[in-house]
């Protein structure tokens, strides 16, 4: 039994540091369309024409990192919540990393054509899918039991209202599109947060965690 046991969690881990590798190797890529910029000769006024055209690329990256890395934070924390595995639960994460390994793409485009409505579009799309999908693999987690035993179930109402502050924020970036310039649109990426405060109005500050809960 205990053999058992250790194996399963040996089983679960291997879920966890692929996930975690999928996300480093992500973020990595997102860093790899900011190039070097070529100038002939040694004009500093053309440097400086190259490193402003650069501009877009670095906002694109920078949007991009945090985000990812929110989605990272979040996946981290429903996880320390999940202590159980099939393969349904498999198949969701495998299919909310993929549209999170589809993120470097959307980034390129968008920080290439930033004037490109359906550049934007895609870019914001693409984040929205792959924060349903995590919502998706949460709640298949939640109804299938897979959750650690004892998790309060306010705490678990709390990730969830939470998990829908992302898709959100990009429909609201989206609605936002039909009648703003691009340009002042990408600052909707800003509403995230309040979304999630909006969804989460309770006074407790931060969401207990399995290992922050002492048992008496």
């Amino acid at each position: 039994m205990e053999e058992s046991k250790e194996r399963s969690a040996i089983s679960f881990e291997r879920i966890v540091f692929f996930s975690d590798a999928v996300f480093a190797i992500v973020i990595t890529l997102l860093v790899l369309e900011i190039k070097v910029p070529h100038v002939t000769g040694h004009s500093s006024e053309a440097l400086h024409q190259e490193l402003a055209h650069l501009i877009p690329k670095v906002l694109g990256f920078i949007c991009s990192f945090f985000i990812v890395g929110l989605m990272w934070f979040e996946h981290h924390r429903i996880f320390r919540f999940i202590e159980g595995f099939n393969a349904g639960l498999i198949w969701r994460n495998l299919i909310f990393l993929l549209v999170i390994t589809f993120i470097p793409f959307p980034t390129a485009l968008f920080s290439e054509y930033t004037w490109s409505i359906t550049a934007f579009l895609i870019y914001t799309m693409t984040f929205g899918l792959a924060a349903i999908a995590k919502f998706w693999l949460w709640t298949y987690a939640v109804k299938n039991s897979l959750i650690r035993e004892g998790t309060d179930p306010v705490t678990v109402a709390r990730i969830s209202r939470r998990s829908l502050a992302v898709p959100l924020g990009c429909l609201a970036c989206v609605i936002l599109a039909i009648f703003l310039p691009v340009y002042f649109v990408f600052f909707g990426f800003l509403l995230i947060p309040v979304f999630a405060y909006l969804l989460d109005p309770t006074k407790k500050a931060k969401i207990d965690t399995p290992d922050e809960i002492q048992v008496p």
